[in-house]
């Protein structure tokens, strides 16, 4: 990111006057000048450096930067692939939006150790190729646990219950169990206006592209500029951003 600053000289206004007179002003006109071009150099120069502070030449900040490292690390832990991915993001976008309670409700009722076919079952039932897109999200044992930890509130399973979430490899499965959590409803709890957000900006892109863009930025890969506000609109959601971020 960029910023232009501009700064217009003073009008000449001495054209038809007295030599005298040009004399007389041309002192304080170049003190004014000069003074006038090292305020704006000095102005251009700390806005150059608030910017630079803010965001990077990529157009994220810092902390975007690092959220996006972090979902990098989520998404690897999960072990989807960029197409697994567009597949389960598709099921979303093309499904009618899920009743999140009664969603949650067939989760929670889950045995303490569900299979991957057990949770998305519970997420879409009747719907086989909902189930098989969404599966390849929860063939981790620990981002199974952690996402009907995240549900019931530790209760239904000890294992996660205890953990130290901000140990680094917990740190990890808790982002992607929030990852798939968003993926598999778009609905999680605690859901906001950024959820509505972003699922119009996906299906606005499609799927795919979506994918693409996200899995670019993840990887290290430069974004384009229009495509800036997909990645945003993800790394901005409230469940993303809060098991995302340190």
């Amino acid at each position: 990111m960029t910023s232009a600053i501009s700064t217009k000289q003073p009008r000449r206004a001495f054209r038809g006057t007295s030599a005298m007179f040009v004399a007389a002003v041309t002192a304080g006109a170049l003190f004014a000048t000069v003074a006038g071009a090292n305020a704006s150099e000095s102005s251009a120069h700390q806005t150059e450096v608030s910017v630079a502070a803010s965001a990077d030449e990529s157009g994220f900040t810092p902390a975007e930067q690092a959220q996006g490292a972090a979902i990098a690390k989520g998404i690897a832990e999960l072990g989807v692939t960029e197409d697994q991915f567009a597949s389960a993001l598709e099921v979303v976008l093309s499904r009618p939006t899920p009743d999140s309670e009664a969603m949650q409700s067939r989760l929670a009722a889950l045995p303490a150790e569900p299979t991957a076919q057990q949770i998305v079952e519970a997420a879409y039932p009747n719907d086989s190729a909902a189930q098989a897109a969404l599966a390849p999200l929860f063939a981790n044992e620990e981002v199974r646990h952690t996402l009907l930890a995240q549900i019931t509130g530790g209760k239904k399973n000890h294992k996660m219950a205890a953990a130290d979430w901000w140990d680094e490899t917990k740190f990890i499965v808790k982002c992607s169990a929030a990852i798939a959590a968003v993926l598999i409803s778009f609905a999680p709890a605690g859901s906001s206006i950024k959820v509505v957000r972003a699922v119009a900006l996906f299906k606005r892109y499609g799927a795919k592209k979506t994918a693409n863009i996200i899995w670019r930025f993840v990887n290290g890969k430069r974004v384009g500029s229009a495509e800036r506000e997909a990645v945003k609109a993800f790394i901005g959601i409230s469940a993303i951003s809060a098991a995302c971020s340190r």
